[in-house]
């Protein structure tokens, strides 16, 4: 074989590498375009999501009128707010605890759901003991900034909130935090008993002071993490009832 015909086989060989390089390029660059859109998408659905639910509210609600929420909603049982957060939202409760788990506040399916009280707590509020559960969702939406809460500071700085229903309105003054197990009987039993030993004993932090003159309990519930059964639980002591206007 002659320097011609090497020179020929040899710039066949490259030839040959590169188209087969260039194909192999080019199928991750559409590999790496298809999962950057993927995770556009997803990152933009995200924060849709919580700018609509941040910014706007459930249905752009920023009212408290009964007649309104519950011509929109007959399952409307309050309207709870805690002094700076994004919590501001209506509360319904369903027929069970998991008709609103992704149903928004208007029927729609909405994967953030909407706040309900526990199915077993009388809808008045009544109970000596309520719980409403909510999502955990980024950018504080939902019951997202129950999570600041396990800040000590954050927990000191902010102490109230205010509970709307049809018939009373209700200050509410927050006791304790701490993170329990879903299936904890003692903290997911609504109705008449206050875990009152549980939170004296197993809480993050407390205001110890205020938890044994508690009358009414309200625990404010949300996932800690994906992963894990626990829940991120705030307790507010309920206060100062009076006739809503």
């Amino acid at each position: 074989m002659d320097r011609n015909e090497q020179t020929k086989q040899l710039s066949d060989q490259l030839n040959q590498e590169f188209v087969r390089w260039r194909a192999w390029n080019k199928r991750l660059d559409t590999g790496l375009l298809v999962i950057l859109l993927c995770l556009i998408v997803f990152v933009g659905s995200a924060f849709l999501d919580n700018h609509l639910l941040v910014d706007h509210g459930i249905g752009s609600m920023k009212y408290h009128d009964f007649d309104e929420l519950l011509a929109e909603n007959p399952d409307t049982v309050a309207w709870i707010s805690l002094d700076g957060t994004h919590i501001d939202h209506p509360v319904v409760q369903g027929k069970d605890n998991f008709e609103y788990l992704d149903k928004g506040f208007s029927g729609e399916y909405y994967a953030g759901g909407t706040l309900f009280l526990d199915c077993k707590n009388r809808k008045d509020f009544s109970d000596r003991y309520s719980i409403i559960h909510g999502h955990h969702m980024a950018g504080g939406a939902m019951f997202g900034d129950l999570e600041k809460y396990l800040d000590r500071s954050f927990f000191t700085e902010h102490c109230f909130g205010t509970l709307l229903t049809p018939t009373y309105d209700y200050d509410l003054r927050i006791i304790a935090v701490g993170e329990f197990n879903a299936y904890d009987p003692a903290i997911y039993t609504p109705g008449d008993l206050i875990p009152l030993k549980k939170i004296r004993k197993d809480t993050y932090y407390r205001r110890t002071g205020e938890i044994d003159d508690a009358q009414q309990l309200l625990a404010l519930s949300t996932c800690s993490s994906d992963m894990t059964d626990n829940r991120i639980v705030l307790f507010c002591k309920m206060t100062n009832r009076r006739v809503h206007e």
